[in-house]
């Protein structure tokens, strides 16, 4: 019976490479994956498997041939703005290599366009379905003689000035017929002619983004988007405030913008910031009852509550939602919209100085469905609640409340109270904080993601001590804090899991913290000691060789590596030096 039972047991632990596949593909975290490869080499050539992304920097390059054959469905490659190679034979030698789902590749920030390594690389990536070259010299007819069966192309902020008419008229005749999103911007001559060009021909266009693009007007956006009625989104915000209220005081321009906006009848994504737009015009997208899930009028002048209450009303089923900057807005608009909005999944409300704790508890209580809010550079903390005002609401997962000077540890608390699954919270630059963000580690037990950095600046003594078990928290920024080795080392034991950590200018911090902190988070990936005035440079060698985990430091001052340091940190797979966010 008992050997019976010990096989039936292992039967059941007996899962076909698939449901592996959903159950890694659903970690929280995709750097888990290095420890599952670690577990067995079934699990090495699954999590190798599901391994889709590859961004490419200097320090990567020598190892691109191994990555290549370790990952074989990658789906995206990327060349960082930091790559300093030769991009030409980078792309060479990625086509010598068989990667059948690959359908992504970003160029974008890069000096030069890579015309030759462009050719080889189509010979085996023909069916390219998305291609980034933004901020780049780009050549469209090559792009479109390479990659025909492109989908996706991002062309903005091109780095010279060119007549972008019969660029893109060859480039659309030639090829790129299967558009179905283009991103342009930047620096060309006929705005207008381009767009209409643009719309003419690419009969699957689905999604047009125009960023900063000139000259362009109105009625020129006008008719090209009424050659693509089946555009599903539209984002706009190239039009200067003075351009384009000259527009509003004329009346028809804006007239025959909307009446083209009204004949996009499945569209569901519209982006009109830093633009200018009145109440009737609002009021006709609401009558015209637009199917939309995104609306963005974010620093949008020419409008009032009026209108953008009405086609709210109207358009009841938004879940994206951003008013930043929007100088009308106070606590009692907040509250009458937040009735509008049970839908609602995402808002963004920073720059509202008028906005308190008013605004922000109405939406959790109004939304319920609601899961991300940013409210940064608000006056929240001003208007105290009562706590029987407030309603529990689970689905909040992400609060963004940096730089709000009134914030303090009263209205911390009482949030942490009512979101109890909070994942991530930015309480950055509010000096007026300091308990409440324990609170927040106690309270929210999901809390994986902290970004705490100059908290408390305004508060004399400061004491961050964490004396329970956090063992969700992965992330953590405790930059230009006035903490202590004892309060790291409390950190330590009791964030044990951590990932991540920003100690970037904690001038109390020293050597003897940092290596307790090392030896306490066992998983730790990345660690930033920069301006760390007291801590030893010497500390970085150790702590390549005392945890294995580390993948990226950013040193303390006066670090210099000596060759044999080097090869000692390549050995470990860890990156030394600067890094951008």
């Amino acid at each position: 019976m008992f050997p019976s039972s010990r096989i039936c047991r292992h039967q059941e632990l007996h899962l076909p490479d698939e449901c592996w596949e959903l159950v890694f593909k659903h970690l929280s975290d995709p750097l888990d994956h290095e420890s599952l490869s670690l577990v067995s080499r079934h699990f090495l050539s699954l999590t190798n498997g599901i391994h889709t992304d590859l961004a490419v920097s200097d320090r990567v390059l020598p190892l691109i041939p191994v990555l290549l054959r370790r990952f074989p469905n990658l789906t995206t490659i990327k060349i960082t703005r930091y790559f300093t190679g030769d991009i030409n034979a980078l792309l060479s030698q990625i086509a010598s290599f068989n990667l059948p789902s690959l359908h992504s590749l970003d160029l974008s920030h890069q000096p030069t366009f890579p015309s030759h390594g462009l050719r080889q690389f189509s010979e085996k990536f023909s069916a390219l379905k998305s291609l980034n070259c933004s901020h780049t010299r780009h050549d469209l007819d090559l792009v479109a003689e390479c990659f025909p069966n492109l989908e996706e192309i991002d062309v903005s902020f091109r780095k010279y000035k060119i007549d972008i008419v019969s660029d893109w008229e060859k480039a659309l005749t030639s090829g790129l017929k299967k558009l179905r999103k283009v991103t342009i911007s930047g620096n060309f001559t006929h705005g207008d002619s381009y767009l209409l060009a643009l719309c003419h021909t690419c009969v699957f266009l689905e999604e047009l983004v125009v960023i900063q693009t000139g000259p362009v007007s109105m009625i020129g956006i006008a008719n090209a988007i009424r050659k693509r009625p089946e555009l599903r989104s539209l984002l706009v915000n190239c039009l200067t405030y003075g351009f384009f209220s000259e527009d509003l005081r004329k009346g028809n321009m804006t007239l025959e913008f909307i009446d083209a906006l009204v004949s996009l009848k499945g569209l569901n994504c519209l982006d009109l910031s830093y633009s200018s737009i009145s109440d009737e015009a609002l009021c006709v997208l609401a009558e015209e009852g637009l199917p939309l899930r995104k609306l963005s009028l974010r620093c949008c002048k020419g409008y009032g509550y009026g209108g953008i209450s009405y086609l709210l009303r109207k358009c009841n089923n938004l879940q994206y939602l951003d008013l930043q900057m929007t100088q009308f807005l106070n606590d009692q608009c907040v509250v009458e919209l937040s009735l509008l909005l049970g839908n609602l999944k995402f808002v963004k409300l920073s720059d509202n100085a008028k906005l308190t704790d008013l605004s922000l508890f109405a939406i959790m209580r109004n939304c319920p469905l609601i899961t991300d809010i940013r409210m940064e550079s608000t006056g929240i903390g001003k208007q105290k609640l009562q706590e029987d005002c407030l309603v529990v609401n689970f689905h909040v997962k992400f609060l963004y409340l940096a730089s709000n000077t009134w914030l303090d540890d009263q209205t911390v608390t009482m949030l942490a109270a009512v979101c109890p699954n909070l994942e991530m919270i930015d309480l950055s630059k509010c000096g007026r904080v300091s308990k409440g963000a324990i609170e927040v580690l106690w309270s929210c037990r999901k809390i994986r993601r902290m970004d705490l950095a100059l908290l408390g600046h305004e508060l004399f003594q400061f004491r961050f001590r964490v004396c329970f078990d956090v063992p969700t928290l992965f992330v953590l920024n405790l930059s230009q804090l006035s903490i202590s080795n004892e309060e790291l080392y409390l950190i330590s034991k009791s964030c044990c899991k951590l990932k991540e950590l920003d100690l970037e200018s904690c001038h109390k911090i020293t050597t003897r913290g940092v290596k307790q902190m090392v030896k306490n988070c066992k998983q730790l990936r990345t660690i930033s000691l920069a301006a760390c005035e007291k801590v030893s440079a010497n500390v970085v060698a150790w702590m390549v060789s005392a945890r294995p985990s580390l993948r990226k430091i950013r040193p303390p001052p006066r670090f210099s590596a000596t060759e044999s340091q080097r090869d000692l940190f390549r050995r470990h797979g860890c990156f030394v030096g600067k890094w951008s966010n």
